[in-house]
């Protein structure tokens, strides 16, 4: 069963918790949208042969925390996503799921570099820093192109903060997407992302978030060009930003 989370202000679109049912409808919007990631074009991603279609089963891992939200427009069809993943800190010794998976399933010298680049931007100890035990991940929001420009990415950034807030508080449930929920019980406190472009950044500003960390993508290097060279010089910077539910 669907969980309706209202709609935008025109009632257009709807936004739900993503269902079995809409997998690969909201992986076909990451699809289309990852070719204007900054970071998926800055470690030459689409130069990289396979790479993109690796990096999905990344994303189809995410989803299985069952938090992931969907925007779809008045004929059903999936228009925006937001992936989200919960976290727990680990215990001495405890190795992250997610990272044992990369691991194991991520070989593409791209995709690693991506995934190990956010690792690096996201170098602030969450947990530590604000003493919660509990914490959510916008890990990816992409708007299909043809919907780009009308305020979804704010809004469906505003419905994962109301979903952390349901989880946090026992009024939502996960959905379960796999053969069980990840992270099942998992209780957030916080809400943080990684912010690759000047529209991310200026949603997350809107909405408080608090900058953690910020690096110029003039300073890395990712084969033999500096990631700026390929992203351009509109986006400049990335963020790992935070906010306190």
């Amino acid at each position: 069963m669907s969980v309706c989370l209202g709609t935008d202000r025109t009632g257009a679109i709807e936004f739900k918790i993503l269902t079995k049912d809409k997998i690969e409808d909201a992986l076909a919007v990451q699809s289309e949208t990852m070719h204007q990631e900054c970071i998926a074009i800055g470690m030459g991603m689409y130069e990289d042969p396979g790479a993109p279609e690796e990096m999905q089963s990344a994303f189809r891992e995410v989803i299985k925390d069952g938090c992931t939200v969907i925007a779809v427009d008045r004929s059903d069809r999936v228009v925006a996503v937001a992936f989200n993943k919960l976290h727990v800190p680990l215990k001495p010794g405890e190795v992250d799921p997610f990272a044992l998976f990369v691991e194991n399933n991520i070989k593409h010298r791209s995709c690693r570099d991506l995934l190990n680049f956010l690792d690096y931007v996201e170098s602030v100890d969450i947990f530590q820093k604000y003493n919660v035990k509990g914490v959510m991940e916008i890990f990816y929001i992409g708007t299909h192109p043809q919907y780009q420009g009308h305020g979804i990415g704010r809004e469906i950034t505003e419905k994962s903060l109301e979903v952390a807030r349901g989880l946090r508080d026992g009024k939502l449930k996960q959905i379960c997407i796999a053969d069980k929920i990840v992270n099942e019980h998992v209780r957030p406190e916080i809400v943080f992302c990684v912010a690759a472009s000047m529209y991310s950044q200026r949603i997350m500003e809107k909405l408080n978030f608090e900058i953690l960390n910020e690096l110029r993508y003039e300073e890395y290097v990712r084969g033999g060009k500096k990631m700026s060279d390929r992203i351009g010089h509109m986006h400049k910077t990335i963020r790992y930003v935070a906010h306190k539910l």
